[in-house]
């Protein structure tokens, strides 16, 4: 028996002496970064609602990365044609870059990396927000020869908060109070032609980086190392 549940007895048996009920136990404090499979289910629907730009060529993904190059933050993520046998692995198909309103997605087969979009992935002036980036960032510098700088990976923060669940979906509930739609992530991102709904999902994955970020700094939660290279 702990010293807590000993001290909690003897405290009821001194009421009952007393003819007073014991003290009713206290409900379960949910954690304050926390939510349910089922409470996530319940919130409505959100997702990215601005201008999405699909670079096929190098000229396009020039044209794309550098209408963002003025931006201070944007949001990281990219796409690969999932894998249904063990050993089986595909290249990056798609990178996605996202400021508020504007998602850039980047069809790297066709597209290769541009210098601009290099500088994007590679200046420390613009720091670029994702999730659990690591092996993407590795893959990119195998397959591209990119030095990721200026990345900031909201893992670390979602750890020091003990959020749960600490995928970009938990966190965009627990932070922003919306549902987002993961049910384009296992198609064919190396597709001809990308379905409206593969897009808005790449975008919004991209881009809900990006808010979530904002949210935890307005809240004073933002504390997280940068990616220097």
């Amino acid at each position: 028996m702990t010293k807590r549940k000993a001290r909690t007895e003897a405290f009821n048996a001194a009421r009952r002496m007393q003819g007073m009920d014991p003290e009713p136990p206290k409900p379960p404090q949910s954690a304050p970064f926390s939510m349910t499979k089922e409470q996530i289910n319940g919130l409505q629907l959100g997702g990215f609602r601005g201008r999405v730009s699909v670079a096929s060529t190098a000229e396009g993904a020039q044209r794309a990365a550098n209408s963002l190059s003025g931006c201070r933050m944007l949001g990281f993520d990219t796409e690969s044609k999932p894998s249904f046998r063990k050993g089986e692995t595909h290249r990056t198909a798609l990178l996605q870059l996202s400021s508020d309103r504007h998602a850039a997605l980047f069809r790297l087969h066709g597209t290769g990396m541009p210098s601009a979009l290099r500088w994007l992935l590679e200046t420390p002036k613009i720091t670029k927000i994702g999730q659990g980036f690591d092996h993407e960032l590795k893959t990119l510098k195998k397959e591209h020869g990119v030095v990721g700088r200026g990345f900031l990976d909201l893992l670390h923060i979602a750890n020091r908060l003990n959020c749960t669940p600490k995928s970009v979906r938990g966190m965009a509930a627990i932070f922003l109070g919306v549902r987002i739609s993961k049910s384009a992530q296992m198609t064919n991102w190396e597709r001809h032609a990308l379905t409206e709904k593969q897009e808005r999902y790449a975008a919004t994955d991209a881009w809900i980086c990006l808010k979530i970020y904002e949210e935890m700094r307005r809240r004073g939660l933002a504390q997280a190392p940068v990616m220097k290279g």
